[in-house]
């Protein structure tokens, strides 16, 4: 564990390549890469055990698919202004009644058939454009005459608004809204790896733990077996009285009760991994750790910079860091909607017209005799600004609410780092202090036991001494997985855990080439 935590973006879109492949290409089991022990359990270092959980955990499944879709959500924001092609047509077969001379009623018959195509787009600006094109046929049935009249036109208009919806600073509002919302997706993801991968590997060490204790546990006794064997022995020749036996089977009895509870406590926290690593459902949840995997333990990093990484680098700061960017977008397009209107239109239309005859209509058109023009504005303002005003309020306050979360998150992520390094200090000492113990009982231990042959001392100092050895070991186990799970905690609150387990080849290996995530 390095005591130096750059967490650049070039090694989060490593990581980002990681965990997504991990997630979408391992199987369920994969990764686990650990060897059946006679017993039918499976024995696992940390790495695997992180492996297993980042291609299990259904939370981390939740936040790629998450992903996914602010993903497809930016890509329809990207296409929000395309062409559109408009085609329509439609024929028409009216009956007029119209009065003559007299009292005779005339009516006039007739057919029409209209024919258009237009091209339409809405730009980012704010500015819309069509262009169109219509044909029409109209046959008339008077009594006087009668005959088909062709006739087509040509538009192009446009609208430019000049106050509400003008710019790209509202046109292009939503793309930037999607962008910042995959940013978050990305940091929320990157946060429940990094929390998965910290639950985990505490998992994973008390376990490592809980087999150490095991094996001091089981040690203890059977060194106490094999004394009490000596002292049955000694009994047998009459070199010891028979009532010392008594010590040496209370010794056995107490440290039997210890194995019993120390395999126990092992049994839960095998438990307690498996479900921390999702291995509930259905497969094996009887997990061992690689015992002879030793913890390493880095040295102390600089009180002042494990700060400054957890503010810049910490996963919920980054969150709330992009919370606080969109509720800044929201605001700078805050009551447009309620704005007064001002657009200015402009069209510019070709016409023909043909009787009998379908060229003059045609020919009307290419040489543009019947040509229009139309320039026009439009003002529509709102009488009261009550809406306008109550959105703004209210956006203004997003704002105020998103920076104060950031605040306060900053200020407990300091206190917590502070606190973190501190139960680290303390774990240093506390595990130089144990094994100096441990070294110390070990040499009380021998010196006891010599006297004891030597017939010096009695069994009872003996059993005490061993046991203080024991206690010692324990201590410094205790002290040495405490301090592990420290730098984990501290790791992952500055937002280096996911780097440092991105630089491990055995995760690494597992998956394919990482993809850089979009800007």
């Amino acid at each position: 564990m390095s005591s130096t935590y750059s967490f650049s973006r070039k090694c989060r879109s490593a990581l980002a390549g990681v965990l997504g492949s991990l997630v979408l290409f391992v199987g369920p089991l994969a990764g686990v890469a650990n060897a059946q022990d006679e017993g039918g359990a499976n024995r696992l270092n940390d790495s695997s055990a992180v492996r297993t959980a980042m291609s299990n955990n259904p939370t981390l499944r939740v936040a790629l698919l998450d992903l996914q879709r602010i993903n497809e959500s930016v890509r329809l924001e990207e296409g929000r202004y395309p062409y559109t092609l408009t085609l329509d047509a439609g024929l028409t077969r009216s009956a007029s009644p119209r009065a003559a001379a007299g009292k005779d009623v005339v009516v006039s018959t007739g057919e029409s058939l209209g024919l258009g195509a237009q091209v339409s787009r809405t730009f980012p600006t704010g500015t819309r454009a069509a262009a169109r094109v219509d044909g029409s046929y109209d046959m008339s049935r008077q009594p006087e005459k009668s005959g088909p009249r062709y006739g087509t036109s040509a538009r192009v208009s446009v609208t430019q608004p000049l106050m509400r919806g003008s710019g790209t600073e509202l046109g292009e509002q939503q793309l930037r809204v999607a962008r910042i919302n995959r940013t978050a997706s990305e940091l929320s993801r990157d946060r429940v790896a990094s929390e998965i991968a910290r639950d985990v590997l505490v998992a994973y060490w008390e376990l490592w733990y809980a087999e150490a204790a095991v094996d001091i546990e089981t040690n203890a006794l059977a060194l106490a077996k094999r004394q009490r064997d000596e002292a049955k022995q000694r009994i047998d020749t009459g070199a010891l009285a028979p009532v010392e036996i008594l010590s040496f089977e209370t010794r056995v009895a107490s440290l039997e009760e210890g194995v019993v509870s120390a395999q126990t406590d092992q049994r839960r926290r095998g438990l307690n991994l498996a479900r921390t690593m999702g291995a509930t459902g259905g497969f094996s949840t009887n997990y061992l750790a690689e015992i002879g995997q030793e913890p390493v333990v880095s040295p102390m990093p600089l009180r002042q910079a494990a700060v400054e990484d957890a503010l810049a680098n910490s996963p919920e700061i980054r969150e709330l860091n992009a919370q606080l960017r969109l509720a800044q977008e929201q605001i700078k397009v805050s009551g447009d909607s309620y704005r007064p209107r001002l657009d200015l239109d402009a069209y510019l239309q070709f016409a023909g017209q043909g009787y009998q005859e379908v060229h003059p209509a045609f020919e009307q058109l290419v040489t543009a005799r019947a040509t229009s023009a139309h320039v026009g504005i439009t003002y529509e303002m709102p009488l009261d600004d009550a809406r306008r005003n109550a959105e703004r309020t209210r956006d203004l306050l997003a704002v105020r609410v998103s920076e104060q979360r950031l605040l306060a998150a900053r200020q407990r992520i300091q206190t917590e780092v502070e606190t973190m390094l501190e139960q680290e200090r303390a774990s240093r000492v506390r595990l130089q202090m144990a094994e100096t113990t441990a070294g110390i009982a070990e040499k009380q231990v021998a010196a006891v036991t010599e006297r004891y042959e030597l017939g010096a001392a009695i069994s009872v100092e003996v059993q005490q001494a061993e046991d203080e050895l024991r206690k010692a070991r324990m201590r410094a186990v205790r002290a040495r997985i405490d301090l592990v799970t420290a730098e984990v905690q501290r790791s992952h609150a500055t937002g280096a855990l996911l780097t440092r387990l991105a630089d491990q080849p055995a995760l690494a290996q597992t998956t394919p080439p990482p993809q850089q995530p979009a800007e």
